[in-house]
């Protein structure tokens, strides 16, 4: 089980929400299984309906975060217009498999759609991802 504080989801769905109608992409830190931080990255692909992390924002945090002693525990983005099941592509570009993958929807009837995977080989891991206050 996955926990992520309450206050993080905030900022994941503010990040989604401005970020539309473009997907957004992000990184959430601290250590095993809890999670700590939260660290929005630019999202560099030409369309809309992708993710890429800026290649050079992504390295100085990693760096950073390792320097700190600190772990990569998911990466997130956003499906402006899907719902948060990986799509083929993200399961092609899953480049990280014991890294969480959050997906956040935007297309809900304003309740949380928000679902993690561990993504290996081509098949998505559905996890538990719980939101504590």
């Amino acid at each position: 089980m996955w926990n992520i504080p309450r206050i993080l989801v905030n900022k994941i769905l503010a990040h989604a929400q401005r970020e539309f109608p473009r997907e957004c992409v992000g990184v959430l830190s601290g250590s095993a299984r809890r999670v700590t931080g939260w660290h929005p990255l630019s999202n560099v692909a030409k369309e809309d309906r992708r993710f890429l992390a800026d290649p050079t924002g992504q390295i100085r945090l990693f760096e950073q975060l390792r320097q700190e002693g600190v772990e990569v525990v998911a990466i997130y983005h956003s499906h402006p217009f899907g719902p948060s099941v990986p799509s083929a592509l993200d399961l092609e570009e899953a480049y990280h498999p014991d890294i969480l993958n959050l997906i956040v929807s935007l297309d809900t009837a304003g309740r949380l759609d928000m679902n993690g995977y561990l993504m290996r080989n081509g098949v998505a891991e559905i996890q538990e991802v719980t939101v504590s206050d």
